[in-house]
């Protein structure tokens, strides 16, 4: 992978969302549990108040997108619908090694707000 599609992967706010919950989860989690935190996140919302509303259209964007294309670039393992874990390799040692130079990384809740194109 190169430095521009890296860059592509890092790109989204929910990517980055979902690569640094991995890591603080040791490379695993579940798809509803990243849903879960990648919505509150975002709305910058307790997990306890979230609603099913916010929740299912996170899970729609890292099904239909998101997890999809950490899959295709190889930062994720293709297996992804019971458990998301990081794939190990030089695509996701390129992607952490570029996210250190940026001033969003680890990303935080600025990231939130829904109103914000990535």
């Amino acid at each position: 992978m190169d430095r521009t599609e890296a860059l592509a992967v890092l790109a989204s706010a929910d990517r980055q969302l979902v690569l640094h919950e991995l890591t603080e989860r040791d490379g695993t989690a579940t798809l509803e549990d990243l849903s879960r935190s990648v919505a509150a996140r975002r709305h910058q919302l307790p997990l306890e108040d979230l609603d099913d509303r916010k929740v299912e259209r996170a899970r729609d964007r890292l099904r239909h997108t998101h997890l999809p294309k950490l899959a295709e670039r190889g930062v994720i393992d293709s297996s992804w619908e019971e458990a998301v874990s990081l794939a190990d390799g030089e695509s996701t040692d390129r992607v952490f090694g570029l996210s250190e130079e940026l001033d969003c990384w680890p990303p935080d809740d600025s990231l939130g707000d829904p109103s914000r194109s990535w």
